[in-house]
């Protein structure tokens, strides 16, 4: 296929950028996670564009339709998938991928169902009010990854790798199939990366569980030599596991003394 990833909105000549802001700034966000995603779909040998509107270029925020669509209508593309981050009152939350045509339909249905592995399910919604939905030559659909203004949201993809976890997720569901992670970098015994749906066994006597990543933070559990634990993400040498209430829901544990099953 040919894709072309979109980011949102826009920064215009004045310095006023278009989009929401909240935790963090919805186009800065995005503009990180279009190449994550075109790096994935590329890994399986599409032919994926990223297009993002010039900075400082335009002086109101209509203009980036007339460029937007100028770069993908009669370019060739199968699908438009354009990148944002909801926002409404700080309280609000969720993910939830926006439609115009069945086919459309199909695509945001599948983003959905990956990304609400991460996110509260906002479900999928038919939108007729949206230019990059029904003015678009290809399929297109318009992903609302998570609310920017919503604190607990943003802890769920703050870190590089959640956000090559979402990312990762929109390329599933975009190809409907799985595809490994290409957070490459290492730590001793496990890789950094997703680990969700992996469990491990505890090899230490004793092993403490700790409120985030490292020596210095407070023990908030014990596990015991044999127990099986839940994975869900590894960064430099320590794991997140399921069951505790530690930085962000979870537990953290060394992966010295854990062995993957």
């Amino acid at each position: 296929m040919k894709i072309a990833i979109i980011v949102g909105h826009s920064i215009l000549k004045n310095g006023t950028c278009t989009s929401a802001k909240g935790e963090v700034l919805e186009y800065s966000y995005c503009k990180e996670l279009a190449p994550i995603v075109q790096k994935y779909l590329k890994s399986k040998g599409h032919t994926v564009d990223v297009i993002v509107c010039p900075e400082r270029e335009f002086t109101k925020a209509s203009q980036e339709k007339t460029y937007k669509l100028g770069k993908v209508n009669g370019k060739g593309y199968d699908l438009v998938v354009e990148l944002h981050l909801n926002a409404y009152n700080g309280i609000a939350k969720g993910t939830e991928v926006l439609y115009y045509s069945s086919k459309g339909k199909e695509y945001a249905q599948r983003v959905n169902d990956k990304l609400d592995d991460i996110f509260t399910d906002r479900g999928i919604k038919y939108r007729n009010d949206l230019y990059i939905l029904t003015q678009t030559d290809p399929v297109s659909i318009l992903v609302e990854c998570f609310f920017c203004d919503s604190k607990e949201d943003y802890q769920r993809g703050d870190e590089a790798h959640e956000k090559d976890l979402i990312a990762r997720k929109i390329a599933e569901g975009i190809l409907n199939q799985e595809l490994p992670s290409l957070f490459e970098l290492k730590s001793e015994g496990f890789k950094n990366g997703s680990y969700i749906g992996r469990r491990a066994r505890v090899t230490a006597n004793v092993l403490n569980v700790r409120y985030d990543r490292g020596t210095q933070y407070n023990v908030i559990g014990k596990l015991n030599k044999g127990d099986i634990i839940k994975l869900n993400y590894c960064l430099n040498g320590w794991i997140s596991i399921e069951d505790y209430k530690g930085n962000k829901g979870l537990g953290y544990v060394s992966t010295d003394y854990l062995e993957l099953l």
